[in-house]
């Protein structure tokens, strides 16, 4: 029998998951939240859905039937702000988490959440590990934190569940290297001194597999091997096209959320888990 495996958010990443477990074989449900898209979901899965967390009408049936789901959830494009924040990751997960708990069924159901390495906000750019307390000063990242936690506390006997905080994301269609080359010379109104956390949409995908394959539980970072600061990432960048460097602030401004953190990769990596993609600076200074 195929593996029945659930992607609630058919997004940038929850598409690409579709693509690699549909081509080994999986019985793919799929969810969305807009109807526009969805004869492009149903080119991507066996049962296409429009499904919005937080409905208390919507048809649950399907979780079932499942045997893992992802859950891959975020604000609309340009919508991240406390309110969207709150709306998806505590009234949307909460009720998420309610429709689990309640799931009619006894067979073992995975679950994997995709969070953000951001919820360790300002570390100094010290190194994290997953034990490090993530920074709930900023109200996005409290939201994200409780969106961990529901999923967390779903823990049982029947019920394995994993969260991977995930660096920005690079990859098909999401040329962050670019981006930094096409603001070169110019004035960012961002702090260049601070240390964000990367990882290829690719691995991403990897990772939510091998989260699937070892049943995986708690909270693991999903990011490359890359630790360097806005300016030093942008200056190698541009240094590589001989394009002027970016001129970073080096302060933050008043209340801005801040992510500056060494985040470290490490128990993934110590459980077998191998990066396709160590570093963007791979594939953005290849030849």
């Amino acid at each position: 029998m195929a593996v029945r495996y659930g992607i609630v958010g058919c997004g940038y990443v929850g598409a690409a998951v579709a693509k690699s477990f549909r081509s080994k074989g999986f019985e793919l449900t799929g969810t969305i939240t807009r109807p526009e898209r969805l004869n492009e979901l149903c080119a991507l899965v066996d049962h296409p859905r429009i499904y919005c967390t937080g409905d208390p009408f919507a048809d649950v049936s399907f979780f079932d039937r499942l045997d893992g789901v992802l859950i891959a959830v975020a604000p609309r494009s340009g919508h991240y702000c406390p309110h969207q924040y709150d709306l998806v990751y505590r009234q949307g997960m909460d009720a998420l988490a309610s429709v689990l708990r309640r799931r009619r069924s006894s067979s073992p159901l995975h679950v994997t959440y995709l969070s953000s390495a951001g919820v360790y906000g300002d570390q100094q750019g010290s190194l994290c590990d997953e034990e490090r307390p993530p920074d709930v000063s900023s109200e996005l990242n409290a939201a994200l934190v409780s969106a961990e936690r529901s999923v967390l506390e779903l823990e049982s006997s029947l019920l394995s569940c994993s969260v991977l905080r995930l660096g920005g994301i690079y990859g098909p269609n999401q040329d962050i290297p670019a981006m930094f080359r096409a603001v070169s010379g110019q004035c960012v109104s961002k702090n260049g001194d601070h240390i964000n956390a990367w990882i290829h949409r690719d691995d991403v995908v990897r990772g939510v597999s091998f989260a699937f394959d070892r049943s995986l539980s708690g909270i693991y970072n999903l990011v490359d091997d890359l630790r360097v600061s806005r300016r030093e990432l942008s200056r190698v960048l541009c240094d590589a096209d001989g394009l002027p460097p970016v001129l970073w602030e080096s302060r933050d401004r008043p209340g801005a959320r801040v992510f500056n953190a060494s985040v470290s990769n490490g128990r993934l990596k110590s459980l077998g888990f191998q990066l396709a993609v160590p570093s963007m600076l791979e594939v953005a200074t290849a030849c």
